[in-house]
């Protein structure tokens, strides 16, 4: 029995469709939902790739143009101690007000070498900022929440204190 000329079938996702530059990776949907995207072209003639361009409140910031190069590199500096000190909101706040050690042998994680200086700069560079400017700049920066606009000077200016702190130029 003879099949009538079929017509090849058409990817349903978009992502596998070939569009006019060619065939494009958009990735999964569920990244781009809270996020913009930039397509670049990659070493393969014809072939594009996504690149997040808001994967942190600094870059939002940033592309709105309300912190500068050097506001966002002394950011990302500290982001980068932050991350290397292996800190995170459990280490340094609780939801809890009563402080327990929930661990079954109380106090014996140490820090590496690396772990210890990056948490030194950190503190150090918390420090710097002094009162006035390390809540909105630690909040921002550290765990990434959006600060108010009456908060955007004292951002602005705890970085420039930040970028002086880690000698940018």
């Amino acid at each position: 029995m003879a099949v009538a000329h079929r017509r090849p079938p058409v990817a349903s996702d978009r992502r596998l469709r070939p569009n006019r530059e060619g065939v494009s990776d958009y990735g999964p949907r569920e990244r781009w939902q809270h996020s913009g995207r930039a397509l670049e072209r990659t070493e393969r003639e014809g072939i594009l790739a996504a690149r997040a361009t808001e994967e942190h409140v600094l870059d939002v910031l940033g592309l709105l143009g309300i912190l500068s190069s050097r506001q966002r590199g002394a950011a990302l500096a500290l982001k980068q101690d932050f991350q290397q000190a292996s800190l995170s909101e459990h280490v340094t706040s609780g939801y809890n007000p009563v402080r327990v050690d929930q661990s079954p042998t109380p106090g014996t994680r140490d820090r590496t070498d690396a772990e210890e200086a990056a948490y030194s700069r950190w503190r150090a560079a918390a420090k710097s900022l002094g009162a006035r400017h390390s809540g909105v700049v630690l909040a921002t920066v550290c765990y990434d929440q959006s600060p108010c606009p009456a908060q955007i000077a004292l951002l602005r200016e705890g970085l420039e204190r930040l970028a002086r702190w880690y000698r940018m130029a």
